[in-house]
C-alpha cells in the first residue's frame, strides 16, 4: 500500500513520465522504505524511464540506485520485474501510469491472454488523453502535448492491430482539432500532430479536408505553417485540378515568405521555392523565381570572408623545393613536377580537428544560387570528397613552391620551354604555345590568364593522349544528340582504362569534375562563375597538364 500511495501521489498531478520517473527515484530513496518497498519503486521508475521509439518498440537505460543501467529493452528485465508491473497495471489511479505497464506488458506478450494488455492500454491512454485535455493548472500546455501522446499512441496500437475503437479513437482526434481551431490562436503542433497521421489513410480525407483548410484560412498569409497545412491539404486531393489550385497557393506562400526575410534566408527559401515549383510543374512560378533571385545582390547577403591562419611546417616546402633543385635540367623538373604525388588523407584524419564535420554550403554568387550542400548528416560519401578537395589544397601549395622553384633556377625561354613540352609530340607546337605562355603567365602572376589559358589544354591533351593510347573518345548521333567527341568526365574515366595508376584518376575528378565531385575547377572558371582562383589551384591545374603529357603508362 506504502508503494501505491507513492505511485499514485507521483502521478497526481500527471506532468510527464520523466517528472514521474524523478518523483519515484526520489521517494526510493527515502529512509523509511523497506528493501521492498525501494526495489518496487524502482521498478516502477523503470517503466516510465522507457522511450518509445517510432517502430513502436521501448528502450531505456534505467539506472535505479546501482551503478550499472538496467537492460535496455522490457523483454530483457526478469520476471520479477514483470509481476510487478502487473500488481500495479489496474491498481494506479492516474490511467496514464496504467496504460505505459499494460503496454510494456503487451510487448513482451505477458501472461496467458497478452491481448487484455493492447485492449486495456488503448482504453487508459485514450482515459489519459480525456483527463490531461482537462487540466487547467499552470501544467496545461505540458498536459495537452502528454494527451496528443497518449492519443496517437492509442491510435497506433489500434490501427496496428486492427482494433475495433479505432473509429473512436479517429473520431477523438478530429475533435481535438476542431477544439483547437476553435481558439482564438490555435495551436497549430497540436492541429498537425492529429492530423498527419491520418492523412496516410484516404478514408479519413473527407473528413480531415474541411479541418486542414479551416487550419490554412487561419494562419498568416505566406507563413511556412501556412505551406505545411496546404501540402497536408494537397494529400487530401484526388482532383487533378484541385491539386494544381494548391500547388499554386503554395508557391505564392513560399515565394511571400521569401520575400518577407533578408540576405542569406531569402536566398535559402527561393532555392525552396524554386524546388517545389520545379517539382511540380509550376514553370510561370519557377521563372518569376529565378528573376526575383537574381536582383539580390552579393552585398545583400551578409556573407563576410573569415581568413584562419595555418602556419605549415618549414620543411613541408623546403622538401618540395629541394626536389627541383636535385634536378639536372628543366625538362628533368618538368618531369619531377609531373610525377608529385597527391597525398589523399583520410577523412577520420581531418575530422578530429573539426574540419570535416562543420555545416556548410556552397554558392555560386553570380547567381546568386546555392550549387551544392552538405551538413552535419552528410553521408560518409560527402565527408570523402570534402577530405579529398582538403589534400588537393594542400598538395596545390606544394606545387605552387616546385614551379616558382624552377622558374628561380632556370628561368626558362619561351623556347626552352616549348622544346621541353612537345617532347614527346603529344600535342602540335602551334597548340602548345598556350601551355607555355600559361606557365610564364603563371610566373609573372598574371593568374587570371594562366588559368584561363591552361584549363582548354588539360582536356585538349588528355583527349589526345587517349586517343593515341587506342581508347575511344568519340561518341556517335544518338537520336536528337550530335555526335561527339567525349567531354571532361568521359576523359578521366578513360584515364582508368589506359592505366593511369591511382590516385591520377580520383585527383583530377576532385580538381576537374562536377559540383559533385569537389573543386570543379573547370566549370567554375571556364563558365566565368567563380574569381580568379587562388595561385596554389592554378598550381594543380598546370600540373594536371604536365602530368598527361609526361606521365608514363604501360603498354
Amino acid at each position: 500500500m506504502a508503494v501505491l500511495k507513492s505511485l499514485d501521489g507521483a502521478s497526481a498531478p500527471f506532468i510527464s513520465y520523466t517528472q514521474l520517473v524523478t518523483v519515484l527515484a526520489a521517494a526510493a530513496d527515502a529512509e523509511d522504505r523497506s528493501e521492498a518497498e525501494r526495489e518496487h519503486l524502482h521498478v516502477l521508475g523503470a517503466a516510465m524511464f522507457f522511450v518509445r521509439q517510432p517502430d513502436g518498440k521501448f528502450t531505456g537505460s534505467y539506472r535505479g540506485a546501482g551503478p550499472e543501467a538496467w537492460a535496455g529493452t522490457p523483454n530483457q528485465l526478469p520476471p520479477s520485474v514483470h509481476a510487478v508491473w502487473t500488481a500495479y497495471a489496474d491498481t494506479t489511479v492516474h490511467p496514464a501510469v496504467s496504460a505505459r505497464l499494460h503496454h510494456l506488458l503487451w510487448t513482451i506478450q505477458h501472461g496467458e491472454r497478452p491481448a487484455m494488455h493492447l485492449q486495456a492500454a488503448i482504453a487508459h491512454y485514450r482515459n489519459a488523453a480525456s483527463l490531461l485535455l482537462a487540466d487547467t493548472s499552470p501544467h496545461a500546455p505540458v498536459s495537452r502535448w502528454e494527451a496528443v501522446d497518449a492519443l496517437r499512441t492509442a491510435r497506433d496500437l489500434a490501427a496496428k492491430f486492427r482494433q475495433p475503437q479505432l473509429t473512436d479513437i479517429i473520431t477523438e482526434m478530429l475533435d481535438l482539432v476542431t477544439v483547437m481551431l476553435s481558439y482564438p490562436e490555435p495551436d497549430h503542433g497540436v492541429i498537425t500532430a492529429m492530423t498527419e497521421p491520418l492523412l496516410g489513410d484516404k478514408k479519413n480525407h473527407p473528413r480531415l479536408r474541411p479541418l486542414i483548410q479551416r487550419a490554412v484560412d487561419g494562419c498568416r498569409d505566406g507563413s511556412l505553417v501556412q505551406v505545411e497545412f496546404l501540402k497536408d491539404l494537397r494529400r487530401t486531393e484526388s482532383d487533378p485540378g484541385a491539386q494544381r489550385q494548391i500547388d499554386e497557393r503554395i508557391i505564392t506562400a513560399l515565394i511571400s515568405h521569401a520575400k518577407g526575410q533578408e540576405g542569406l534566408a531569402q536566398l535559402m527559401h527561393l532555392e525552396q521555392a524554386a524546388e517545389f515549383a520545379r517539382a511540380h510543374g509550376l514553370s510561370d512560378a519557377l521563372d518569376q523565381i529565378r528573376r526575383i533571385q537574381q536582383k539580390i545582390d552579393t552585398q545583400e547577403l551578409g556573407l563576410i570572408r573569415v581568413h584562419t591562419q595555418s602556419n605549415l611546417p618549414t620543411a613541408f616546402l623546403d622538401a618540395a623545393r629541394a626536389a627541383i633543385n636535385a634536378t639536372d635540367n628543366l625538362d628533368q623538373a618538368l618531369r619531377t613536377i609531373a610525377s608529385t604525388l597527391p597525398s589523399f588523407v583520410d577523412p577520420v584524419d581531418f575530422e578530429q580537428h573539426g574540419l570535416i564535420r562543420m555545416p556548410s554550403l556552397r554558392l555560386n554568387l553570380n547567381g546568386p544560387l546555392v550549387t551544392s550542400t552538405s551538413d552535419t548528416d552528410s553521408p560518409a560519401g560527402q565527408d570523402l570528397i570534402n577530405a579529398r578537395v582538403l589534400s588537393m589544397e594542400f598538395h596545390g601549395l606544394r606545387l605552387e613552391a616546385q614551379l616558382d622553384q624552377v622558374k628561380e633556377r632556370f628561368a626558362p625561354t619561351t623556347d626552352q620551354l616549348l622544346v621541353a613540352l612537345t617532347d614527346p609530340p603529344i600535342a602540335p607546337a602551334s597548340r602548345m604555345r598556350g601551355l607555355v605562355r600559361a606557365l610564364d603567365a603563371f610566373w609573372e602572376h598574371d593568374d587570371d590568364t594562366s588559368i584561363a589559358l591552361v584549363l582548354p589544354r588539360v582536356e585538349g591533351l588528355l583527349r589526345r593522349r587517349l586517343r593515341q593510347a587506342d581508347v575511344a573518345v568519340i561518341q556517335h548521333a544518338q537520336g536528337d544528340r550530335p555526335g561527339q567527341v567525349s567531354q571532361l568526365g568521359s576523359l578521366i574515366k578513360g584515364m582508368e582504362d589506359v592505366g593511369y595508376p591511382e590516385p591520377w584518376p580520383t585527383a583530377f575528378r576532385t580538381l576537374l569534375g562536377g559540383p559533385t565531385e569537389g573543386i570543379n575547377l573547370r566549370n567554375d572558371v571556364l563558365h566565368d562563375l567563380t574569381d580568379t582562383p587562388s595561385r596554389h589551384r592554378i598550381a594543380l591545374a598546370l600540373q594536371a597538364a604536365l602530368t598527361v603529357l609526361f606521365l608514363p603508362l604501360p603498354d
